[in-house]
């Protein structure tokens, strides 16, 4: 069975705020988020951290804060766990690097915390383009989609424990 990426409006709005924040630089941070049956949900996400390194082709993430905001995050719903990461591609297309791809398989055995990690890779401009990308036995490219806080709860009740 085949997943579906959802992104809740709130949470793409957030990433919209922090890539126009770095036009000329990587930025990112971390997603939170519920996972059904059929869909992983991102429900929340954050920037880098106050301490982040951002460069035009990569970003080193405040990982003290990205832990700290994801247990902050995954303590205002039952189901809400660290579900990956996303970071931006300025100047470049939307596909995970050979650093991307070596990064992503890292966190997703000592970081992440569901077995279905993602990750979203924004690209530049003001209606910010998305690629997701799912980590099972290999690295699956599924397209988002939107969805708003009616849709939410419909999944919600369809939410499992990871």
């Amino acid at each position: 069975m085949r997943l579906q990426v959802l992104i809740l409006d709130k949470a793409y709005r957030q990433i919209q705020r922090e890539v126009n924040r770095h036009p000329d630089a990587e930025t990112g941070g971390i997603m939170v988020g519920l996972r059904a049956p059929d869909a992983l949900i991102v429900t929340d996400v954050s920037g880098p951290g106050p301490d982040a390194i951002h460069q035009p082709f990569s970003i080193r993430f405040d990982e003290k804060y990205c832990e700290r905001k994801a247990r902050q995050l995954e303590r205002r719903g039952k189901h809400l766990r660290y579900i990956g990461d996303w970071h931006s591609h300025p100047f470049s297309k939307l596909k995970p690097s050979k650093v991307d791809k070596q990064s992503f398989s890292f966190k997703a055995m000592n970081h992440y915390r569901t077995p279905t990690p993602l990750m979203i890779i924004a690209g530049p401009g003001p209606l910010i383009p998305l690629q997701a990308f799912i980590l099972t036995n290999k690295i699956i490219n599924v397209p988002p989609t939107l969805i708003d806080q009616a849709t939410l709860r419909q999944y919600k009740t369809k939410a499992i424990s990871t």
